[in-house]
């Protein structure tokens, strides 16, 4: 941990995040014999009654936060109703598919799902000829998107939202997540990054021409201009003026197609920007980026996810986070998600201090 000497801000590295070390999650599949599926359900059973913990969305170091709850083991009376309930052969079944949100489409969307699109004969290579796919209830809007997403029939991808009763399944496959969120990525996840994109917004064409790009600028990704209801940090304009005097380019990413996104990535020796989804997109470009300085801004360590800081130092890039932030008090019916940032220190100050990390040594 350093303080930057003029302004006094905190500038974090790797270590200051306190993980005992960067955990690589294992590949390959897990397999489990005699399943059962309940309606709705977002985790599967032994034949015991018993929640199988991977088919739960887990983060944390530990792997010990269950975003979507706990399940609890069922009752003998839970069990008994089920002993007469349909069989299914194979399954394969994914606890994360939501496709909406940008950023979790690039980690646990990607991670969950990346062995399947990344498989020379995708699904059928995972699960075999005849095996569907099954999500949780909360995913049911996305199974369209998913079958067009795997190229298979929309008949092959279902919900839990659709039971009607409990299913045995003979056989079910949970792909190992190549990244989970809290807890660490492993390099095979860039390349599951990379299908994913490809598949959905055509990148394949255009990221080996990026590759090549020497990365000479200062690229700045911008929040301020976000639409209403998301999380904004007052006053990131007059940052963004700041850095622009000093040659930086300031962008806002949700205004540029994807292969802008990446043309201007690969273009830049350093990227910064609020802790956000924009930088995931970093991942399309694998180990390939090691070597161009990543700067985040965000709140102290206790207050920080470390997913960038782990994305970074797997790809090789040298890392630093400016504690810069805090969270403004929380009014009406506002959540945690929503909840806007403000800066610590004044605009100018934690320019200089960026601009400081972008050009001089990382000692």
């Amino acid at each position: 941990m350093t303080r930057a000497p003029s302004e006094d801000l905190v500038v974090l590295r790797e270590a200051d995040f306190r993980l005992p070390k960067l955990q690589e999650p294992p590949g390959g599949v897990l397999t489990f014999e005699n399943v059962l599926i309940l309606p709705g359900g977002s985790a599967l059973y032994t034949t015991t009654g018993r929640p199988i913990p991977e088919s739960c969305l887990r983060r944390g170091l530990a792997l010990e936060q269950y975003p979507h709850g706990k399940p609890e083991p069922l009752d003998q009376d839970s069990l008994r109703l089920a002993s007469v309930a349909e069989r299914l052969q194979r399954v394969v079944y994914l606890p994360y598919a939501r496709m909406a949100h940008f950023g979790h489409l690039l980690t646990e969307f990607a991670g969950n799902i990346g062995a399947l699109v990344e498989h020379p004969q995708g699904l059928n290579g995972i699960g075999g000829e005849h095996s569907i796919v099954v999500v949780p209830a909360r995913f049911h809007a996305s199974i369209r998107a998913l079958a067009d997403l795997l190229r298979v029939p929309s008949s092959r991808v279902i919900s839990t939202a659709t039971q009607s009763r409990p299913t045995w399944a003979n056989e079910v496959v949970i792909p190992r997540p190549s990244m989970i969120n809290r807890h660490g990525v492993s390099r095979r996840h860039f390349d599951h990054v990379y299908h994913v994109l490809a598949r959905l917004h055509g990148i394949g064409p255009c990221l080996p021409g990026f590759l090549a790009y020497s990365g000479k600028g200062k690229l700045y990704l911008s929040r301020s201009r976000l639409s209403p209801g998301m999380r904004k940090v007052y006053e990131e304009d007059l940052l963004e003026r700041e850095l622009e005097g000093r040659g930086w380019q300031v962008v806002h990413p949700q205004e540029l197609t994807l292969g802008k996104q990446l043309e201007l990535l690969a273009n830049s020796h350093t990227i910064a920007g609020c802790v956000g989804s924009a930088m995931h997109l970093l991942m399309a470009f694998g180990t390939h980026i090691g070597g161009r300085r990543l700067i985040a801004l965000g709140e102290d360590v206790e207050q920080t996810n470390p997913n960038i800081m782990l994305q970074a130092a797997r790809q090789g890039m040298p890392f630093r986070h400016v504690v810069c932030l805090t969270r403004e008090p929380l009014r009406g019916e506002e959540s945690l998600r929503d909840q806007n940032l403000r800066f610590i220190k004044p605009p100018i100050d934690i320019a200089s201090c960026v601009d400081a990390l972008a050009v001089g040594p990382l000692d």
